[in-house]
């Protein structure tokens, strides 16, 4: 806590009058301390006023000028010159320094003691620590006030554009805006985005940054809670900050870390109820009206769903899983739920495919898959698709959908009857094999069916050599009858193989 010079020239009851160095009025004042040393530098820290009568600087004017040039490469902030005891005024060189420097010299009066001058600056800034104490406070209770009440993040921007006029955004860890408010004169939303340091969205780099230009200031802070990343606040004006200002932006991060840390609390503990529901669809464990009615008090209640399917490069973190809601442009209507090492979602159907769109661009998603949109009663037939169109679809494509189900698609549109028949009849030995004695002739006969009976391409599949290939392929053509080398009985083999993935989807 400091005064300035200026502020201590304005305090009554003391008499003081800048001589010199007028520039420097609003330096500010930490500390008062007499002195008669001609150097006193080396016990100074910066930001004091020196006190003395002169006795420092007597003799030559070249010793004044020295002495007052020491004091300001010291950092000093000001002189206060006691007249009357050796000078009835402040020598001219002195002030002569003091005004090339813009360093302040404040005549004392005689009758003044030093003790005063202190007391007086000690009293101002005691005065001024109460002061802030108490804005600090109120500020905070009215910031708490907006948390009990049951806020959101735009009714605690707003009271902070209330306390400090300006303008205030609240973004996300990915850039998605969760709050403003504040004056029409804010800048664009992309463009205070775009201007803030890497990393300070993300918490991998600073905690804070900030500008000052001729159109206003700006404050970025990151918004924590328990050493997690929340969001990052963003506050400006168009003037230059007070100090009444940045308490309110500092109270402002603490109460919207609070408030964001518990509404994520709450909407894992939702996420976990809507996710044991929507596995509990997918497996076919619950179906019909009854899904239906469940869904919709999950607040999936449009009438078409479709169930996006996200493959990720490792186990899907609980991070990457709200990476893919906030991806979302209201992150409220969908629900997640980690299902066989991979990110289930399930939104309404007009924004299932933009959303495929941007949770593909997301650090550790690789691939997307858009099942069909289907009556919330129906959600394990959009899964099933999704599911399959990962399957069939070439592996360099980024988002897939039903429309690259292929002979899926042709299949699925049999009854299930028919297929377990003639998945049955083609493989059904080499089903029965393998469940009999572990054997893996039915991984075999893909390997080298899908690498168009090449034995190389099909054993590296396999991660074997070419004859242990070769002795499974020869086991699995006695066993169902058929020529693998022939092309029509590799077709009828490779269309078995897709009607089992059917059946086991």
């Amino acid at each position: 806590m400091t005064i300035t010079v200026r502020e201590l020239l304005e305090l009554p009851g003391l008499g003081l009058r800048l001589v010199a160095g007028e520039g420097g009025l609003d330096k500010a004042i930490s500390w008062a301390h007499a002195s008669e040393l001609t150097d006193p530098t080396p016990w100074l820290s910066g930001g004091e006023l020196i006190l003395t009568t002169g006795l420092a600087v007597k003799g030559t004017p070249a010793r004044q000028r020295s002495y007052l040039k020491r004091l300001a490469r010291a950092g000093v902030s000001g002189l206060g010159f006691g007249v009357g005891f050796g000078f009835d005024e402040v020598p001219l060189p002195l002030r002569r320094v003091a005004d090339a420097d813009d360093f302040p010299i404040v005549e004392i009066p005689y009758p003044v003691p030093f003790i005063a001058v202190t007391k007086a600056i000690w009293a101002q800034v005691a005065e001024k620590r109460v002061r802030d104490l108490q804005l600090s406070l109120d500020i905070h209770e009215r910031l708490a006030h907006v948390l009990a009440a049951a806020g959101g993040p735009a009714d605690v921007l707003e009271e902070v554009v209330a306390i400090a006029p300006g303008w205030a955004y609240l973004y996300s860890p990915s850039g998605r805006l969760v709050a403003a408010a504040g004056s029409d004169a804010a800048p664009s939303l992309d463009e205070v985005w775009r201007d803030l340091p890497p990393g300070l969205a993300s918490g991998t780099g600073p905690t804070s940054s900030g500008t000052v230009a001729p159109e206003g200031a700006s404050l970025a802070l990151a918004v924590t809670a328990g050493g997690r990343h929340e969001g990052v606040l963003v506050y400006g004006k168009t003037a230059r900050f007070e100090a009444r200002d940045r308490l309110v932006v500092h109270h402002a991060v603490t109460v919207l870390g609070s408030l964001l840390a518990m509404r994520r609390a709450i909407a894992q503990a939702e996420r976990r109820v809507a996710g044991d529901l929507l596995v509990e669809a997918v497996e076919g464990r619950l179906r019909g009206t009854e899904l239906a009615r469940r869904l919709e008090l999950a607040g999936l209640g449009a009438n078409r769903l479709t169930a996006l399917v996200v493959e990720t490069d490792s186990q899907p973190s609980e991070d990457l899983v709200l990476a893919v809601e906030w991806a979302a442009d209201r992150p409220g209507e969908i629900r997640t739920a980690i299902h066989e090492g991979r990110i289930l979602v399930v939104v309404p159907h007009p924004t299932a495919t933009q959303l495929a769109e941007i949770a593909v661009k997301l650090a550790g998603v690789e691939r997307v898959a858009v099942g069909d949109a289907v009556p919330a009663s129906d959600l394990k037939r959009s899964y099933v698709s999704a599911s399959l169109a990962l399957k069939a679809a070439p592996a360099g494509r980024p988002v897939v959908s039903s429309r690259d189900l292929g002979s899926y698609g042709l299949l699925s549109a049999q009854p299930r009857e028919v297929i377990e028949g003639y998945v049955s009849s083609v493989i059904g030995p080499l089903i029965e094999r393998d469940r009999e004695r572990g054997s893996e002739l039915v991984a075999s006969v893909r390997a080298f069916v899908e690498a168009g009976a090449h034995w190389e391409e099909g054993a590296a599949a396999l991660g074997v050599h070419r004859h242990t290939l070769r002795y499974r392929i020869n086991q699995a053509q006695e066993l169902i009858d058929r020529d693998l080398g022939d092309p029509q009985d590799r077709m009828e083999v490779w269309l078995a193989l897709r009607a089992a993935d059917l059946l086991q989807a």
